[in-house]
């Protein structure tokens, strides 16, 4: 049992590294957010309720 729960903790702290990095790419313009994954737009959706405020480079109307 006490290996099986390493593993899912540390499966568990990979998925949220990603999660974090894509929030970085994000963040910088790179990542469109429907390519975000779910735990990604979780992080986000709480980050928003505490208050962060989205760069508003994000939201610059591109024509067309």
């Amino acid at each position: 049992m006490k290996k099986q729960n390493r593993l899912l903790r540390k499966r568990y702290h990979r998925k949220m590294e990603v999660a974090r990095q894509q929030l970085k790419e994000f963040e910088k313009g790179v990542l469109p957010f429907e390519r975000l994954n779910r735990r990604t737009k979780k992080l986000l959706e709480k980050r928003v309720k505490a208050g962060y405020e989205l760069p508003a480079k994000l939201f610059i109307r591109q024509p067309g």
